[in-house]
This record gives C-alpha cells, structure tokens and sequence, in this order.
C-alpha cells in the first residue's frame, strides 16, 4: 500500500489536495505535515513512497527538502507544486533532482495521475539480475499499437535493463521511467491520435489508473489513426540508455524546442533526461542517459550510449 508524504505550509492549500487525492480509486495512505521540516522528521521514521511538496514555503522551501531527500540513503521521488507564474522553480526542481511537477491550476486535473505516473516508473521487478548484469550491450526495436497499456512493460523493461546492468541508481531510474512514459505517451496522443488539450484532460485521469479512455479507444479504431505505430527503438550499453519514439503522425509545424514553455510534458523530459532532441519533422524525440557516476567503476570514460 503505497505511503504518500504531501508537505505544504498552507492549510487550505494541504485540505485541498487531500480531498483531490482521495478521490483516487486507490487505497493510498497520505501523511501531511505544514513545513519541509516537519517531512524530514516524519522521513527518519516512516518509509514513504511519494512525496509532494509545494515549492515556496516559510522556513525550508520546496527545493531545500528536494535537496535533503537526495542526501538520504532511500532517495524517495518528489512531486514538486509550483505556481501558475513561476515554471523556472519547477524546472528547477527537476534539475535537482525531483522527478516531476504539476502546476497549481491543474492540481484538480494531473495531480492524481501524475502521483499514479510516478509509482510506476519507480517500481520495477528484480528478476533476472544477475543473468542481465552479464550484458555488455542490448538493443530493442518495438512498433506499439496507440494502447497505453503497452507503456509501462516498455517503461520497465529498459529499468530492470538498466538496474541489471548497474546503469542508474534508483532515482535516475525513475527519472528516465517519467521521461519514456511522457515521451510514448505523446507520440500516441498528440502525435498518432492528435488529441486536442481538451480531450488529453479526459485521457489524463485514466493514465495510470487501468481505465480504458473512451477517447482513445474511439479514435484509434478509426482511420487514419488506426493505421498509424509508434516505433521505438532502444540501445542500452555499460555507457548509458539511448531511446527513440517515433510516432506516424504530422509532427509539429515550428520548432519542437520552443514548445517547451508550452507543453509540460516537453518541459518534463527535458529536464529528466542528459539529452533531448527533436527530428526536423517533429514526430522524433531522442533520449540519452548516461550512466550514473556513482555506478561507472572502471567502465571506460568518454563513449557515448549505444546507437540504436
């Protein structure tokens, strides 16, 4: 039963998202305290799985408790809320570490599927381990149908790659688990179905949730849609994870970097990832890994991952 940690100085503002969170079909248990210092006195005694944290608060901020989970043996991931005019402290927050965000003004909306979205990239199964910690190099190439369902086995499938291969620690698992969940998740919505902002909000509280999407499912079973793919292809080496979604669709019109200020899920992976970039027709997003410092050995320095 996963253990949710929501820290938050405003009363009204921990009563809220507490009432957003129970209406989650899911028997989670959410602790909630009113400062940053309060939550690393909770985390000594109690193993959480999640934690949400305002940004801006009184005494310790959102990013210092950010900073402080990092410093603990168990880094638990976090779920940073950031105000509608301040986006540099969410990418921010991702820099340091934090392995997602949700704008106050869509808390109602994205907060329970991202806590959902979040659960997922950080677990994963620990079989095989030791017969994938003799792998010196994998390549994978998949063409997906535009099913959801079909996101999270590839999601874990590259973590329990890159855990077997002592790639990533645990953080950076999750982190690179976010990104690839984003990444596919576009490529079938926006990019393969091309769902508007409108419909995406219908879609986004079954993400994660085992609900099929009646959007979704309505689109991708006519044509054109229904002939489109998403194609992936992954490369995981000793010196890092390389991992292209493609999907069948019109790509972006203008610059796929500048809608970064425009879509979260651009913004997120950006941030999650050492690279991302785009293809010229917009319908190519490339994310680079490289291996965790702390995990190199004496693995050769300089090489770039796997080319896939």
């Amino acid at each position: 039963m996963p253990m949710i940690l929501l820290a938050d100085d405003s009363e009204l503002h921990r009563n809220f998202i507490l009432e957003v969170l129970k209406k989650e079909p899911l028997d989670w248990i959410i602790e909630a305290v009113g400062s940053a210092e309060e939550a690393v006195a909770l985390m000594r005694h109690v193993a959480f799985d999640v934690i949400i944290t305002d940004v801006v608060m009184s005494g310790m901020s959102g990013l210092d408790l950010v900073n402080q989970v990092h410093r603990q043996p168990k880094r638990v991931p976090i779920i940073v809320i950031s105000g509608e005019d301040d986006p540099a402290s969410a990418i921010e927050a991702l820099k340091r570490g934090a392995a997602s965000y949700v704008a106050k003004k869509d808390l109602s909306s994205r907060l329970g599927e991202t806590v959902r979205q979040v659960l997922d990239a950080s677990r994963f199964e620990q079989n095989y381990q030791s017969l994938i910690g003799c792998a010196h190099e994998l390549r994978f190439k998949f063409m997906l149908k535009n099913d959801p369902d079909l996101v999270q086995p590839l999601v874990g499938l590259v973590q329990r790659m890159s855990d077997g291969m002592n790639l990533l620690e645990s953080t950076s698992r999750t982190r690179l688990g976010v990104a690839i969940d984003e990444a596919l998740v576009n490529a079938i919505c926006h990019g393969n179905l091309e769902l508007s902002e409108e419909e995406m909000k219908e879609v986004h509280g079954h993400l994660h949730s085992g609900t099929p999407s009646n959007v979704i499912e309505n689109r991708r079973n006519k044509s054109p849609y229904s002939e489109r793919h998403v194609h992936v292809s992954v490369g995981i080496s000793v010196e890092g994870i390389k991992v292209v979604v493609r999907d069948d669709g019109s790509g972006f019109s203008r610059d796929a970097n500048s809608l970064s200020n425009e879509y979260r899920g651009i913004t997120l992976i950006q941030n999650l990832v050492d690279k991302a970039s785009f293809n010229e027709a917009g319908n190519e997003i490339t994310l680079v890994k490289f291996r965790d410092q702390k995990t190199q050995a004496a693995q050769p320095h300089g090489l770039q991952p796997v080319a896939v």
